[in-house]
């Protein structure tokens, strides 16, 4: 029993691993150098996140540099250093910090007309109208609800109607 466990323990691991090195992973965990993309001023491109935990960079990631660089990611998350994680924790910590702010300055820079560095009232109305519009192909000035694809349909478990409550049994 205890060796099935750690099988698939080892086994859950490596489609990670196999996903890793099938594609040079332009996502990278939030917070390092890889998260940044190469730019046509930088010469040379920044290291991907397979670079990174591929630490002897032999052009493999073992079970040894994962399991490695997943600790540095939990150390990361674990921001009060106690051994152990919670949402709160995870969306405080620094990567995440990183993360939401870069998102929110692209939010800013779309939203932005006049590139001062702030969104007025009346600019993100614009952008607003400018998203229903773009939303609206036929013009109606309204948006239906999509319907998922066929394929995704069928995986989706059917509605369930509420069903009234049972009476409580009564004792003769």
């Amino acid at each position: 029993m205890f060796r099935t466990r750690v099988l698939l323990a080892l086994l859950s691991t490596m489609p990670m691993t196999a996903h890793v090195s099938a594609q040079a992973l332009p996502k990278a965990m939030p917070g390092t150098p890889a998260a940044v993309p190469a730019t046509p001023e930088t010469t040379e491109a920044k290291p991907t996140r397979f670079d990174e935990i591929d630490t002897n960079h032999d052009g493999f990631i073992s079970r040894d540099e994962f399991l490695a660089a997943e600790k540095k990611r939990f150390d990361e998350f674990d921001t009060n250093h106690d051994g152990k994680i919670d949402a709160k924790e995870i969306a405080s910590s620094p990567p995440l910090m990183e993360r939401n702010m870069r998102t929110a300055e692209r939010m800013v820079k779309q939203w932005d007309t006049d590139g001062n560095g702030i969104v007025t009232a009346d600019e993100y109305k614009k952008s607003a109208e400018e998203r229903f519009a773009k939303q609206d192909k036929d013009g109606t000035g309204k948006l239906a609800r999509k319907t998922p694809p066929a394929g995704i349909q069928r995986m989706m478990p059917p509605p369930t109607s509420p069903q009234p409550p049972k009476p409580a049994p009564t004792k003769p």
